[in-house]
């Protein structure tokens, strides 16, 4: 009962945004955020908190600002989500400008596959369905919902996007195959999750990152593209595909890992800096400590 209650309150929500102007959306969007901002006492002092250490932010206030700018962006994903089964291709075209879209074309000229690279960063769903309608299609790995009708429910927004997404638990398989088909695969690697992962340096103190990305790069030679979509003043996107990352070679493998991990996570720690407000800093991202995985 409980899930079919989220289900409909999630259609209905969803069908009412899809009707609005696009500006007015984004606005109730926002004001979803800050709802959420004052009602999630824990996230909102958990963003606070890691906004002050990460960024060296002294003054308590400018970091709660931050930070609810953070749940106002959310709230504005959120809202842009519900819309996309009312959002054609041009609609989708119009919203999102890319620079470095070459970069896609000439790594799947190489045959083996590329893997979009990103983290929980501007509004990462949007930037799935641009690139499949813009440049080629992209299967995203995502972790589906705990609930089965909403899980269907997002499934089934992202198909009218025009993307199809792989378990993360259970669809390593499919993710080689996509490579195989020379199609593009979505890695979001920028939180602590229960998947295998590696030690990096992340805004000064060590982080549990995943390191599939890397890990299925070796095994299958294909572009590691790091790609980020940046929401712009007047409520549009920029996305910037980044060039090739250079992988290192070395003798062990577990080395491979962690120095070609950290170089991806550099780099998704320099658009952060950038843009803080655009990131999720509610998301317990030091959880997992380097004494409790030995």
């Amino acid at each position: 009962m409980k899930d079919w209650c989220y289900e409909c309150a999630a259609k209905w929500i969803g069908a009412c945004v899809s009707r609005l102007p696009r500006g007015m959306a984004l606005t109730i969007g926002a004001g979803l955020g800050r709802l959420a901002f004052w009602l999630a006492a824990t996230e909102r002092a958990r963003a606070c908190e890691q906004l002050q250490r990460s960024l060296n932010i002294s003054e308590n206030q400018r970091a709660a600002a931050m930070a609810k700018r953070c749940f106002e962006n959310l709230g504005k994903n959120v809202v842009e989500f519900m819309r996309f089964p009312r959002m054609d291709a041009a609609q989708l075209q119009q919203a999102v400008t890319f620079e470095g879209a070459s970069h896609i074309k000439r790594a799947l000229a190489r045959g083996k596959g590329a893997i979009i690279l990103t983290g929980h960063f501007g509004n990462w769903e949007l930037l799935a369905a641009s690139i499949s309608v813009t440049v080629a299609p992209l299967m995203p790995i995502v972790r589906e919902l705990r609930s089965a009708r909403l899980n269907a429910l997002v499934s089934s927004y992202r198909a009218r996007a025009g993307y199809a997404t792989i378990d993360r638990d259970t669809g390593l398989r499919s993710a080689l195959r996509c490579l195989k088909r020379n199609q593009l695969l979505g890695i979001v690697a920028d939180v602590d999750t229960t998947v295998n992962g590696v030690f990096v340096d992340f805004f000064g103190k060590p982080a549990y990152t995943p390191y599939s990305p890397i890990a299925i790069a070796l095994k299958t030679g294909a572009a590691i593209l790091p790609s980020f979509i940046i929401r712009q003043p007047d409520g549009t996107h920029r996305a910037i595909i980044e060039p090739p990352l250079a992988l290192e070679r070395t003798a062990g493998n577990e080395e491979e890992l962690v120095i070609n991990t950290q170089k991806f996570t550099k780099i998704i720690e320099g658009y952060i800096r950038r843009y803080p407000e655009q990131w999720i800093w509610m998301h317990e991202r030091w959880k997992t400590r380097p004494e409790e995985k030995r």
